[in-house]
Formats: structure tokens, sequence, C-alpha cells
């Protein structure tokens, strides 16, 4: 009797996990994939839903749609949402993820289908308005499950990164194919991450050229690759964990031309972790953005600021918030929070709970709507409906705070705003750390030359307070101008901006 109870209570408890939504169930992923053509700069929109399938089951289709803005900020819309794969009961047809080779205005859409005995990775070449050039094909197939895709294009060719759960694997392996950009031909197979561990989830970055970064989760750790394309081959960096103690499927990587960087977000907890990755796979940078934790399946925004020097990156987080980061070579800050709560536009909606895209607004003809009028596109799924939600945001400063800004590693330094700065004779430099260690601190100037040594020691556990009278290794003041406080320990190495007015 005790067993037969035991049964039922198992049989209970399956019920209720069955039970329990399943966060990729309306809005598995979501892309906003700008291109040009004869009629100017527009966005090409494309996800997966299953909201109102045949037999009312989970059953994933891919939707795309035309958008554009005009040159005063109002988005028009070029075609009607469209289902290109799935007939709505043929089990799932997603994620979808879609990459362009601009040269030839050719997409490639990739995604994981459901509908066969064995999960595999289907790809479709085709123009963005659905002209086929090769349909619906196995870009990667075979026994267990091959899941998971991130597309992304370089010089001649499409990297689609997947996770393959099949021999040699022992649990869940990210390998990559390479494809020809016009015909879809495969030019070769990597693994990217060891046979013996469980890893999963891929997301890619390209230069668009020769470098690409593709990186995944074990469940706590972000980790990747850097491959690298010469003469119709890729190489790749041995991969190395990046980011650490973060949450699965919690993160986002980008290209940032002006800085020859990878930037890789991912959430831990309540904060962001943060880093800069060179085309060597060596990370650079490392920050904590406290309180704005990534969204789930997130695609950045980014764009390059002409004044600052810096690159602006925009992701969406809380319920309704979206943060802005400031990145540069030398720093990396949380410049604002909008509050969506106070947003006219974002107070009446909430972030689904997984699959957000965002761009930095342009128009048709070519204007900058991020720069004249703080524009910022952001598309994810509508769970009552296939389309997809689309919501211009103008990020004014009334429904933004600012955060006092500090760069970080985990369990090792976090460096405070100097103060004063700008000032005109000295300037006290603060910083804590959460472990003894040695830490070198050196003032150069911005073009690199070396100034001045403020410290070569051996800290404790805690704050620390070190002062520089803008004077250089010889007791002389030096000139106004911005200079370049470096931080250095073990394995890492910080900067701080000063600036001193005589």
């Amino acid at each position: 009797m005790k067993a037969f109870h035991f049964i039922l209570f198992l049989a209970f408890l399956s019920q209720l996990v069955y039970a329990q939504q399943d966060p990729r169930e309306f809005s598995h992923s979501m892309s906003i994939l700008p291109f040009a053509d004869s009629g100017g700069h527009k966005y090409y929109i494309t996800w997966s839903s299953s909201s109102g399938s045949d037999d009312g089951e989970w059953q994933h289709d891919i939707y795309k749609q035309i958008v554009f803005f005009d040159e005063t900020g109002i988005l028009h819309t070029e075609s009607d949402p469209v289902r290109y794969i799935g007939s709505g009961s043929d089990e799932a047809q997603e994620p979808v993820s879609v990459a362009l080779n601009p040269d030839e205005n050719i997409i490639m859409s990739v995604w994981e289908d459901g509908s066969g005995a064995t999960v595999d990775i289907r790809g479709q070449l085709h123009k963005p308005d659905g002209s086929v050039i090769k349909k619906n094909w196995i870009v990667a197939g075979g026994t267990e499950s091959q899941h998971s895709p991130s597309v992304v294009h370089l010089e001649k060719s499409f990297l689609v990164a997947y996770t393959d759960e099949a021999p040699p694997a022992e649990f869940a392996m990210n390998k990559a194919k390479i494809l020809d950009d016009q015909t879809g031909a495969l030019l070769q197979t990597l693994e990217l991450s060891p046979r013996d561990e469980d890893q999963w989830w891929p997301v890619a970055a390209s230069d668009n050229k020769t470098h690409a970064f593709i990186g995944g989760g074990d469940g706590s750790n972000f980790s990747g690759s850097v491959l690298t394309f010469r003469a119709d081959s890729a190489f790749k960096t041995p991969q190395q964990s990046y980011l650490h103690h973060i949450n699965q499927y919690y993160y986002s990587v980008a290209w940032l031309d002006k800085l020859s960087r990878f930037i890789a977000i991912a959430k831990s907890g309540i904060n962001s972790y943060v880093c800069l990755i060179d085309t060597s796979g060596a990370r650079k940078s490392y920050a904590i953005i406290e309180n704005a934790p990534i969204a789930r399946e997130t695609k950045l925004a980014v764009a390059w600021d002409e004044i600052s020097q810096q690159y602006i990156v925009l992701y969406p987080t809380g319920e309704r918030d979206v943060a802005l980061v400031n990145v540069s070579n030398f720093e990396i800050g949380l410049a604002q929070i909008t509050i969506g709560a106070q947003h006219p536009v974002l107070k009446d909606i909430s972030w689904p709970t997984t699959g957000i895209a965002c761009q930095f607004a342009e128009s048709i003809n070519g204007r900058n709507l991020w720069q004249d009028k703080n524009l910022v596109f952001i598309a994810f799924n509508d769970e009552n409906s296939n389309n997809a939600v689309l919501l211009t945001v103008e990020m004014d400063k009334e429904t933004a705070v600012g955060s006092e800004k500090f760069y970080s590693i985990p369990n090792g330094i976090k460096l405070f705003p100097a103060y004063p700065n700008p000032f005109n004779s000295s300037t006290g430099i603060r910083f804590s750390i959460s472990l003894p260690m040695s830490v070198e601190i050196k003032i150069y100037s911005v073009s690199g030359q070396f100034v001045r040594t403020l410290a070569i020691n051996n800290f404790s556990t805690g704050q620390h307070f070190v002062v520089w009278d803008g004077k250089n290794s010889a007791g002389k003041d030096v000139s106004s101008g911005q200079y370049i406080c470096k931080f250095i320990m073990s394995n890492e190495i910080r900067y701080q901006k000063l600036m001193l007015v005589r």
C-alpha cells in the first residue's frame, strides 16, 4: 500500500513538473537583422512562436517581417508577419538564428528541427524578400540531438555553432559548421568544447571578415574560443573560461569593431559580468555591473560614440528596465538604467521570459536616430499571438538613474571614481580588494608614455587610498591633459582615466 501511494506521489510530482510553463514555450528566439536594398536601410525580423498551433500543443514555427524607420523616427511596416518555416503541426521549429552576407544580400536562417525521430539543425539560404536560394536542408544531423544553433557571417562563409549530443561527445558538445555563403556547401566542421564535458547553448559574434568568437555555458561558467579564418580554413584558440558563476542561457556576445574586441555579458544573480576578449582569445577587461542582470537570450545593441570615443552597449534588465553600459579599452561602466515603470512606452510591457533583440535605430535614408533622438528599437515575441512586439523607445534621462561607475574583478579589485577628477593639484585614487594581493599602480599619458609609479605593494584585504600629486617620476609637474592610471595584478590589468587641469 505504501509503495502504491509512493508511485501515485511520483506521478503527481511529474504532472506538476509537466504543468509548469517552460520559459521557451511562446518566445524562444528573436532577431533584428539590419540590411540595405535599393529602398534603403531596413530591418529583417525573425522569431519562433507557438501561439495558436493547430492542435493546441507546443508547435513552434518561424516567422519573419520587414520594417523600417522614416527620418522622423516613426516605424513603418513593409510586410506583415509571415510564417516561412513550419506548418503549425510538425513539432518544434526553434530557435531561429540569422546572419547576412551583405555583398549579395543573402540571409542564412538556421534552426532546430524536432519533427523527426532525431533533432537536427536545418538551414535555408534566402533573400530578405523570401526568395529561396537553397531550401530547408539538414546542416547538422545524425543520432541523438543537434540543437541551439547560432549563425554569423565571415568574409566568404557562414559559421553555424550548435550543440551536439551524439558521439564522440560523452555529454553535450559545442561544434561549428563552416558553409559557403552563396551555396551552403560544407567547408569544415570544428569541435569547440571538450568531448568529456557538458556544454551547450552557444552564442556567436564575428567581425564579418576573419575572426569569430563562439561561447557557451556549462551551467556555471561561460567559456569560448576565437576562430581565425585563413585560406578557407578556420583555426581556433584553446577554449578557456571567461565568466564564472553565471546563469545558464543568460549571456550574449557582440563584436566591437573600433576596439577590435568581442564583448561578453552574462547574468550572475542580480548582477551582470562583462568582459572584453581580443582576437587572440585573451581576456583584456572584466567588470561587474551591479543590479542590472541581462535578460535571457538577449541580442545586444552596440553603437560607437564619436564624442566620448567609446561604445554604448544596451540590453534589457529587470522586469521592464533598460541598461546602458559604456565600454572602452580602458573602462567598462554602467552609464544609466532607464526605469521602465516610469517610461511612457516601457510601463505597459514586461520582458518575456526569453528572447529579446535590440538595435540602435537608423532611418531608411541612413539618419542615425540614436544620435539625433536617443531612439532604440526593441523586439520580442507576443505571447498572445504569433506576431512580434515592436517597440521604439526614446531613452530620455527623466526616466533614467545614473550609477557610480566602478570597475571590478570577482575576488579581485574594485575601482572607485578618483576624486577630485578633473583636478589641478592632486587626486585621490581609491580601490578595494577582497583578497591580499600585489598591486602595481602606474600613471601613463594617453599616448602610452610612462609618467610615474605610485605604488608597488602587497596590499591587504579592504579599501586603500593612493594620492597622485600631478608630478612625474622626476618630481616635476606634468602638463594639463588626460592621463591613465594603470592597475597591474597577477593576471589582470585595469585602467582609470584622470584629467589634470592646471
